[in-house]
């Protein structure tokens, strides 16, 4: 009997296709393409206070209940473990491997929650591979938009895999906000940085933040700090400066398409790039960082 179930499973698995894919954010990737790869998200619990009553997308609420006298931030917290089972079984009734793409582990507890899940399942969960991003928003997508391209390259798991890790090392992400008080709002950042940052955004002195050894980190001052994009491209100048190879981009924003479409006209002045997105920042990062945020996501392939 157990000899004729194992032959069962065999065929069973013969007959699905292969890699299934899951995310834990959007990665600011388009919904056409999330749709067209079959990649479900496992959304992100989102506690948003006093500003649930207030219409309209997150930085809408945001925007709206500041001048309505709203308080408090917006509030993430890594999916329950329900929703990464629901998710997972969902993904092994159709394809022989899951591969879960994590937010970063440095910043949350969504990793952590989906190697729970996997164990959960036993036997079935060793179908499921989750990779820790070490980063988010759009760099996260870069990351899976790699997956994608290598699935429908035919390659081996460990390739996969192999690939992953060396993408990981070329891939970027960095941002500025338009107001320092969200990043505080939320919880997430010491409540003793908010004076000395405001009192620099009155300088006109700005702070650019990035994702660095799976943490969100300031990454440099600048002076003169009078809009978003030309500075984040500036930065993307120095970092991709003798750069051959073809460098992928996504761009995502608070709700603030007139600089993110600056930013995207400043770098495709660069021959090799290719901007894969641009849009609405997603709420796991964004709910931080709050309305007019410009992020700024990279990635390539170094020989």
């Amino acid at each position: 009997m157990l000899v004729h179930k194992a032959y069962l499973l065999v065929g069973l698995l013969n007959k699905m296709k292969k890699f299934g894919l899951t995310i834990d954010s959007s990665g600011d990737l388009s919904k056409e393409f999330l749709k067209e790869n079959d990649i479900d998200v496992i959304d992100f619990h989102i506690d948003l206070g006093e500003f649930e009553s207030v219409e309209g997308h997150i930085f809408e609420k945001q925007r709206t209940g500041e001048k309505l006298g709203k308080k408090g931030g917006v509030k993430t917290s890594q999916p329950s473990l329900q929703k990464y089972l629901t998710a997972f079984k969902k993904k092994l009734s159709e394809y022989e491997k899951v591969i879960h793409l994590s937010f970063t582990s440095g910043a949350s507890g969504a990793y952590n929650a989906a190697i729970q899940a996997q164990k959960f399942l036993g036997q079935d969960g060793q179908r499921i591979i989750i990779l820790d991003s070490e980063t988010g928003s759009g760099a996260q997508g870069l990351l899976m938009d790699s997956i994608v391209s290598d699935i429908k390259k035919n390659l081996l798991l460990d390739e996969i895999i192999d690939n992953f890790k060396k993408n990981i090392k070329n891939n970027f992400l960095i941002f500025t906000y338009d107001d320092p008080k969200w990043l505080f709002a939320g919880g997430r950042m010491p409540k003793i940085l908010p004076y000395g940052l405001q009192k620099m955004k009155q300088m006109k002195i700005g702070v650019i933040m990035c994702v660095k050894d799976k943490r969100i980190r300031p990454y440099s001052i600048k002076r003169n700090f009078f809009e978003l994009a030309t500075p984040l491209f500036e930065e993307f100048e120095k970092k991709t400066s003798g750069i051959k190879e073809k460098i992928n981009v996504i761009i995502s924003h608070g709700d603030n398409p007139e600089q993110a479409n600056k930013l995207k006209s400043l770098i495709e002045i660069k021959n090799n790039v290719e901007i894969k997105n641009i849009d609405l920042l997603d709420i796991v990062l964004g709910a931080h960082t709050g309305p007019n945020t410009i992020v700024l996501s990279w990635q390539y392939e170094k020989i």
